[in-house]
């Protein structure tokens, strides 16, 4: 059973505050603080929680009190938590990474919202802006519905676009996330690949259009996606 302090210990290594714990444990922030601050003797139910959502953020505990970050290349999350684990890792790794943006290609923000719901989303957007951490995110094109900032977007032309498979490329990190009812992340860590992607995403990025800003005058002329070549 782990303690309070590989419970402190890990946090410190995915920077997360007690309310993050809180999240991604499903529990009330006041039960985290209770289990380390020792004020209660905390359920074994409870205890299982934490250390289940440290494991699928990366964290594995070792004999004794010890912690560390694993070393898996792949990690694969299935369900409900599919999705709170792979804003998670993104909020984690971004981070200590000396490029602190995230860059994705095909995302359905309202697909996004109806199947995770607000909270978790707005939520993470939250805690990107207060690290500093920017998003670039290619959209289908038309597309006006933002939860983050309109700069943030660009449009990608329809017939290039699916919502099956967003990419996510952070850090060295590079995620699939379903675009399905059946959420499953897979995060690949290879450093090389995750450089290859950012270097593809920012020549997309450079070759298509602004998406128009959400309060644009009714009847303003939309911009449109600049042809190659």
């Amino acid at each position: 059973m782990i303690d309070y302090r590989q419970i402190r210990a890990a946090r410190a290594l995915l920077n997360w505050s007690q309310a993050d714990l809180a999240r991604a444990a499903d529990m009330a922030t006041s039960s985290v603080k209770n289990v380390e601050s020792e004020s209660s003797s905390a359920r074994k139910e409870t205890m299982e929680q934490i250390h289940d959502a440290f494991d699928l953020n990366g964290i594995e505990f070792m004999p004794g009190t010890g912690v560390r970050l694993k070393n898996d290349i792949v990690a694969v999350h299935d369900g409900k938590r599919a999705t709170a684990a792979l804003l998670d890792s993104i909020y984690t790794h971004v981070q200590a990474s000396p490029n602190r943006e995230v860059c994705i290609i095909g995302l359905d923000e309202t697909f996004s919202v109806e199947t995770d719901g607000m909270l978790l989303l707005a939520a993470h957007i939250d805690r990107l802006t207060k690290a500093a951490v920017k998003e670039r995110i290619l959209i289908c094109e038309g597309d006006t519905r933002f939860l983050n900032a309109p700069e943030c977007y660009r449009w990608l032309p329809r017939q290039y676009f699916t919502r099956n498979a967003p990419i996510y490329i952070y850090g060295d990190r590079i995620a699939i996330h379903s675009g399905s009812l059946k959420r499953r992340t897979i995060i690949i860590e290879a450093r090389a690949l995750a450089q290859h992607m950012r270097m593809l995403f920012t020549l997309l990025w450079d070759c298509v259009s602004i998406a128009p800003s959400i309060d644009a005058a009714p009847g303003a002329q939309q911009p449109r996606v600049r042809a190659v070549g």
